[in-house]
């Protein structure tokens, strides 16, 4: 058995929070409708400008798993390596200190 995780897919929104609440509330049902779970605002710049993004949660495909899974085992073996670099300073010091 495979631990898939859900994925955020983002999509950037083009739709306008002005006008009248019929026309937004359409626009929004539609988004809703083609999947899209939530929105995300993003301020950009000094003047605080506002982006838009829908979003929705999606099982991860066999190749974002597969490349999560490559991640995982070199941090892993990464992880290894430093823990066997300090083990033989360890060692090393312990040569040389002995056991002051």
């Amino acid at each position: 058995m495979t631990n898939r995780i859900q994925v955020k897919e983002t999509e950037k929104y083009y739709g306008d929070f002005e006008g009248s609440l019929v026309d937004i509330i359409s626009q929004l049902q539609s988004e809703l409708d083609a999947g899209w779970e939530g929105i995300d605002i993003e301020y950009e710049g000094h003047d605080g400008y506002q982006e838009y993004y829908l979003y929705k949660h999606r099982p991860e495909n066999d190749k974002e798993y597969e490349k999560r899974m490559k991640l995982l085992e070199k941090e892993k073996a990464e992880k290894l390596k430093a823990k066997e670099r300090r083990r033989k300073e360890y060692e090393k010091l312990k040569k040389e200190f002995g056991d002051d």
